[in-house]
């Protein structure tokens, strides 16, 4: 198929009539469970970055990459560290550190115990050579590692306790043994993944199917992000802005939260995006941000770089004590100024933020659970076409009608202005129930938008020609101009960006068709999981659909190929209604 100069392929599926005797083993295969159980063998898999490649020259290319080598780096880092130490336990409880305390100095400051602990394991352990680190558990004080300069030293420790030569301490015989690393799971595993599995999110529909609000409010509930995780968020930002200020006081740093958990519409697996700013007429080195991160701040973990195609590269890190990924951008004063925007639109009903929470995690769901994450709209682009929609309702107005715009600012030589004083706005009509909202976004991705001709954006009504055409009159040194794809989502500030370019055209059509499902299961009187779920199969998605897969979407493909040929062809890949949509749609905009 050609679209706009493009070329797309297009993958049906068939019914294979070999039996599974004659079928022939994939040599490119992956090592994993599918859908069957079944293990499929692969020859070309890196155990560093766990990632499976299709034959031995992408295996040799991904051998000689940036990330690859960072992994390594990491790896032999890490089991230094690791052979440098040893495990502790059975340390003394805080109420006999305190009565040491109290008989040592008369008097017991609160907060000084485990300063104190840490003294006397150092008194202890320093016999058997110098320490570097002493790492102590901070929620139950039960364990700590004692981290030698060299592995020598460790395990001059860890004979000397195999010999008993170790006398007590506190009263108590301590437990020690060589320290072992295990890999920290992803931020979606570590954060409850059973609250936002698909399968919960099922059964909280079916516990009040009779309430449809209270039901979707159930499930906002358990999807978005408690209050108590927004404090601890804050707390980290605190603490890690104060240690690179101790250590780099130069620059005069300041961390601010922007995007989804800067708007209240962040998912429970949210990574933490920050924008790092310093002083006037000052230039932070990244090396030297990344070294105090390591070297400095407590509990960061897993610092690395990573590009960031239209902003730059992202400084991304683990902080173990919250659990939770920091992405850190230099002065994103761009994503300062959509975080504004965006929040002054949902200022003016609360509604809003749980719709566009809903719509997100439905997207994660049904498109995440069968496209690679790179080929699907990004949640920030799932907003715009929430906003878009209901600008088109009636039920929002237009942010930038300039007589009613009282403070202009330019970022980028980019004007970044809107109506931030909604008093200044007529009162729009009540946007209605969140099913209501629900099923009129359906309707209109589904039915009403034209993917072909239209955009998505918050300004006005557009066509991609148009866009096409305005956008040669945009500053050249920031972006390109528009580029069309399937599906054109137009940033509120960067009018040349397409936030979905990278959207392919499977992905559109099966999007609008799981529109059209949703719409007519809701004019049905379908039970109310069959309108989020109602159109892909399998027993269970889970939100972790935005997860780093790191197999190629081809590969994952041609497993589930052979699986439906080991099965007979029995179980469709999604619904068969859904199929055949997907068939005619395709040859719609192929007509």
């Amino acid at each position: 198929q050609h679209y706009k100069s493009i070329t797309f392929i297009e993958l049906r599926m068939v019914n294979m009539e070999t039996s599974p005797s004659n079928k022939k083993p994939s040599p490119t295969s992956k090592k994993q469970k599918g859908r069957t159980g079944k293990e499929h063998v692969s020859k070309f898999h890196c155990t560093t970055c766990n990632v499976h490649c299709p034959n031995e020259t992408t295996l040799q290319q991904h051998n000689t990459g940036k990330k690859h080598n960072a992994n390594v780096d990491n790896t032999q880092r890490r089991d230094k560290h690791a052979m440098s130490s040893v495990f502790v336990g059975n340390l003394p409880k805080l109420a006999q550190i305190r009565a040491r305390l109290v008989e040592e100095t008369g008097s017991c400051v609160e907060g000084k115990e485990n300063d104190k602990l840490k003294s006397d394991l150092n008194t202890v352990f320093s016999a058997y050579g110098e320490i570097a680190k002493i790492i102590v558990d901070k929620k139950h004080g039960s364990y700590c590692i004692i981290e030698y300069k060299t592995p020598s030293m460790a395990q001059v420790a860890l004979s000397e306790y195999q010999a008993g030569k170790f006398q007590p301490f506190y009263g108590k015989k301590l437990q020690i043994k060589s320290r072992t690393v295990t890999e920290i799971k992803p931020l979606h595993q570590i954060i409850t993944e059973s609250e936002l599995d698909k399968d919960n999110i099922v059964a909280l529909l079916e516990e009040a199917e009779d309430d449809p609000i209270c039901a979707l409010n159930m499930v906002d509930a358990a999807i978005s992000v408690s209050d108590k995780v927004k404090r601890t968020h804050q707390e980290a930002c605190s603490r890690i802005q104060t240690q690179l200020n101790e250590n780099l006081p130069f620059y005069s740093m300041v961390l601010s939260v922007y995007g989804s958990a800067a708007t209240n519409l962040a998912l429970r697996d949210s990574d933490l995006d920050i924008s790092l700013t310093v002083g006037k007429d000052k230039r932070l080195d990244r090396d030297d941000l990344i070294r105090v991160l390591k070297e400095k701040c407590t509990g960061v973990s897993h610092v690395h770089v990573i590009p960031a195609p239209g902003q730059g590269t992202i400084t991304r890190f683990l902080d173990g004590i919250s659990n939770t990924m920091f992405d850190v951008l230099f002065s994103n004063r761009l994503g300062v100024a959509n975080t504004a925007l965006i929040n002054t639109v949902l200022s003016y009903d609360g509604r809003i933020a749980r719709f566009i929470r809903l719509v997100v995690y439905w997207r994660r769901v049904v498109l995440g659970a069968r496209f690679p994450k790179q080929c699907i709209p990004s949640s920030y682009s799932i907003t715009i076409m929430c906003i878009h929609f209901l600008q088109q309702k009636g039920f929002l107005p237009d942010f930038f009608q300039t007589p009613l715009i009282t403070e202009h600012k330019m970022i980028y030589d980019l004007d970044c202005s809107f109506i931030t004083d909604i008093s200044k706005l007529p009162t729009p009509p009540d946007v209605g129930s969140i099913p209501e909202l629900l099923s009129g976004f359906w309707s209109y991705y589904g039915s009403e938008f034209n993917v072909e001709t239209q955009v998505a954006s918050m300004r006005s009504v557009l066509k991609k020609s148009e866009v096409e055409e305005t956008s040669k009159d945009t500053p050249h040194h920031y972006v390109t101009l528009f580029k069309t794809s399937p599906l054109a989502v137009q940033d509120p500030f960067v009018l040349t960006h397409n936030l979905t370019h990278n959207v392919t055209l499977e992905c559109v059509v099966f999007f609008r068709d799981l529109c059209r499902s949703a719409c007519s299961n809701m004019s049905k009187g379908a039970p109310l999981y069959t309108w989020m779920f109602g159109g892909i199969a399998g027993n269970s998605a889970s939100l972790g659909g935005d997860g780093a897969s790191t197999s190629s979407h081809q590969d994952s493909v041609e497993m589930e190929e052979e699986e439906e040929e080991e099965e007979g062809n029995k179980t469709p890949v999604w619904d068969e209604s859904v199929a055949v949509g997907n068939k005619r749609s395709v040859e719609e905009m192929e007509h």
